[in-house]
C-alpha cells in the first residue's frame, strides 16, 4: 500500500477487523459464549491480546518482515477484539430481555 502513511494503513487493518469480526458473528452464530460471565471473560482475554498487539506485531516482523506482522498479528488480535464485543453485547441484550417485565 504505498502512498499510506503508517496511521491511515492501521486504520485499513482496524476496519478490516470490525468487518471481519462481523462476518464471523453472523456467519457463525452459534460459535461463542452463551452466559455474561463467558462473555466477559473473552472480552477481558482479548483485551489483554490488544495491550500485547505492539509486543507480537513488532516480534513477528523481525522475524518475517511487516506484511506478515500485520496479516498474522495485528489483524487476527484485532478481529477478536470486535468479534468478542459483539458477543458481549448480543448475551447482554438477550440477559436484559429476559429480566425486563
Amino acid at each position: 500500500m504505498v502512498g499510506l502513511s503508517p496511521n491511515a494503513l492501521s486504520l485499513v487493518y482496524a476496519l478490516g477487523a470490525v468487518l471481519l469480526g462481523l462476518w464471523l458473528f453472523f456467519q457463525y452464530p452459534s460459535f461463542g459464549p452463551r452466559t455474561l460471565k463467558a462473555a466477559f471473560f473473552l472480552v477481558a482475554v482479548a483485551y489483554g491480546l490488544l495491550l500485547a498487539t505492539g509486543v507480537a506485531t513488532a516480534a513477528t516482523e523481525t522475524l518475517a518482515g511487516p506484511t506478515v506482522a500485520l496479516l498474522c498479528a495485528y489483524l487476527p488480535i484485532l478481529t477478536l477484539v470486535f468479534w468478542s464485543a459483539l458477543h458481549l453485547l448480543r448475551v447482554t441484550i438477550a440477559a436484559v430481555g429476559r429480566s425486563s417485565p
